[in-house]
């Protein structure tokens, strides 16, 4: 048999076509670009600084020149007031520079404005208000603000390289300041004769700083920086100025036959040779940036190159490999998302007896077994209890659950058709009980309501039989209380609910009785508002019933006399759980004050008394000129 490449194992194919070390390559290219960026970002930030120092070390240059010219023109040097007004525009030229930021550096001084009194040192130079040293002392600490700024800047250095040319520059530049304030010292002393030990200490202090951070300079500085500075710093100027610093050095006083202004102005020259090689300083450090930043930038591309190809490599074998496994999986994923949503149809092609073969041919195996079982649980679903199920061995976890679902189900269907048989039985029971127990409890209410009829019926029989009219009034109340009650178990024996009676219902029933016995149809007319669906059982409705009796028979009896007309209004709402309000009120001749109270010896009073408490119910009552009204609490249920 011919071995194909396509029918090797997918991970020799991989291991083959790609293998670790294009891993490891790809992870050290990507160390490798990291780094790069990285190199460039510091380099950016290099030059940033480096721009910034530019800017600062301009500044202080100019104050220090500033410083000189003030100094001079204080000292009584020939300094004229235009030269001086020309100095503070190149001054405030190079502050200004400060203001405009470089990249993302911001290029303002932390600690303090510096610069904010500088328009009042000027005025008062000009007018000659402070003394040369005063000045020389606020231009010092202008200088030392910048000073201090830069040194924070030469920390931050990133570039190791950079680092030392930046520390020497920074050297050159603390140097400068120090020879600056010595040479303001030593003009003022020079005019001002004689340089006390006070002084010529101080002079010490500034030649020990200029010195330190020269030989700082030297010892850092890159070769091509000293060999400006040996070259650029030499001549008489310098050498004068050197013999100077070695006599204050000596604790001895300066030659005092030296004439002020030639001190005055070979210091300048001597400064500004020092600034000519500072400037060289930092144009090697621009430069030296600007190479690493190109060199960077060349490694990057190389870098990326690199990257490209092997990304390149790689996914041209990818694609090659892939292609001979892409329709494989695809009809494999076709076939897994048809599952997914329950067709069982689907099939895989098998294209090759590699892994991704077996993989398709396993697929199609799971689908058929899938299948049989789908088919399987359909029949069992229908009720067919006799199906067989295809259990294809112990590790069957489907077949094996299938199976016992349809012992399960077929032993629960026979236990369910036994329970059902049993429950039907026994509601059969109960119905028929139920309903002997309701026709029980018709019958009862209408035997009551036909005994109470019979009562009251007897009542006015025997009332039509007396001429004595108060006892009439008198069976005609009880007919109208029995009649009350009467009406209550025949809502409760016709209604469909045995237990509770619909108040509204009762309440219009009601009404209309007690209209009819009292006669008093055409000219009373009543208005009733209660709660929808409201319903008492029988212990509410009764002492409720007989009280509303009384004060609807009180209304037309007594509230009405003399009166072609009256308007009676009921309302009954829920307050609160199993509480509620009775509003009942007339507009006819209202109660006399005697009658209102529980002992005014009315039976109607008294028996409407005695039904509040019935109910577990309090009443207030108002029996003014505008009629008669009662509010009543009472728990119902």
């Amino acid at each position: 048999m011919r071995l194909r490449f396509a029918d090797l194992p997918v991970r020799t194919k991989f291991m083959v076509t790609l293998g670790i070390p294009v891993l490891g390559m790809v992870l050290l290219i990507g160390k490798q670009i990291d780094s790069s960026f990285k190199r460039l970002d510091v380099m950016e930030y290099i030059g940033e600084q480096s721009e910034l120092i530019s800017l600062y070390a301009n500044v202080m240059h100019e104050v220090q020149k500033e410083s000189a010219l003030s100094v001079g023109y204080l000292s009584g040097m020939n300094v004229l007031p235009m030269k001086l007004d020309v100095q503070y525009a190149r001054t405030d030229g190079a502050v200004s520079t400060l203001d405009v930021p470089i990249g993302s550096t911001d290029l303002r001084i932390r600690e303090g404005k510096p610069f904010d009194g500088l328009n009042i040192l000027r005025q008062r130079v000009q007018g000659k208000r402070i003394d040369a040293a005063s000045a020389s002392k606020t231009y010092r600490a202008m200088d030392q603000a910048l000073l201090d700024e830069l040194g924070r800047v030469g920390k931050l250095a990133l570039d190791p390289e950079t680092k030392d040319r930046l520390y020497a520059h920074l050297r050159l530049l603390y140097a400068k300041e120090a020879l600056s304030a010595l040479r303001d010292k030593l003009t003022i002393g020079y005019a001002m004769r004689p340089i006390d030990a006070i002084d010529l200490a101080e002079l010490g202090e500034q030649v020990s700083a200029y010195e330190t951070n020269m030989l700082l300079f030297e010892r850092d500085a890159p070769p091509e920086v000293l060999a400006t500075y040996q070259q650029v710093f030499q001549g008489e100027d310098v050498n004068f100025m050197r013999s100077l610093i070695g006599t204050v050095k000596q604790r001895r006083s300066p030659d005092l036959e030296i004439a002020p202004r030639e001190w005055w102005e070979l210091s300048l020259q001597a400064l500004d040779k020092l600034r000519a090689v500072e400037v060289h300083s930092l144009e090697l450090i621009t430069q030296n940036t600007s190479a690493n930043t190109r060199d960077a930038e060349f490694r990057l591309l190389i870098v990326l190159a690199a990257l490209l190809g092997v990304v390149g490599a790689v996914t041209v074998m990818g694609i090659l490999i892939t292609r001979g496994v892409r329709n494989t999986v695809s009809e494999v994923g076709r076939a897994a998302r048809s599952l997914a949503v329950g067709d069982v149809s689907a099939k895989v092609q098998v294209g090759g007896s590699d892994e991704i073969g077996e993989m398709a041919q396993a697929f199609n195996g799971m689908i058929e077994n899938i299948r049989s079982l789908a088919s399987s649980a359909d029949s069992i679903g229908k009720g067919d209890y006799g199906t067989v199920v295809n259990v294809r061995g112990p590790q069957d976890v489907l077949g094996l659950a299938l199976a016992r679902m349809k012992e399960n189900l077929k032993a629960a269907r026979l236990r369910d058709d036994e329970q059902t048989r049993a429950l039907q039985g026994e509601k059969e029971k109960l119905e028929q009980a139920h309903e002997r127990i309701s026709v029980l409890i018709k019958e009862m209410h209408h035997r009551v309501k036909n005994n109470l009829q019979v009562i009251a019926s007897l009542l006015r029989l025997q009332a039509a039989s007396f001429t004595d009219e108060r006892l009439q009034e008198a069976l005609d109340q009880s007919q109208s209380r029995v009649t009350s009650m009467a009406l209550i178990h025949e809502k409760l024996y016709k209604g469909d609910e045995l237990a509770s009676v619909d108040v509204a219902l009762y309440i219009h029933e009601l009404f209309s009785e007690l209209i009819r016995m009292n006669d008093v149809q055409e000219r009373i007319q009543h208005r009733t508002d209660i709660d929808p669906g409201l319903a008492f059982g029988l212990n509410t409705m009764v002492p409720l019933g007989l009280l509303l009796n009384e004060l609807i028979t009180n209304s037309f009896k007594h509230a009405f006399k003399g009166r072609d007309n009256g308007m009676i209004t009921l309302a009954m709402h829920r307050s609160q759980q199993n509480v509620f309000d009775l509003h009942y009120a007339d507009d006819g001749l209202g109660i006399p004050l005697e009658k209102m109270q529980v002992d005014g010896g009315t039976l109607g009073m008294s028996l409407i008394e005695s039904l509040v408490e019935q109910m577990n119910g309090r009443m207030t009552m108002d029996g003014g000129t505008q009629g008669t009204s009662y509010h009543i609490r009472f728990t119902g249920r």
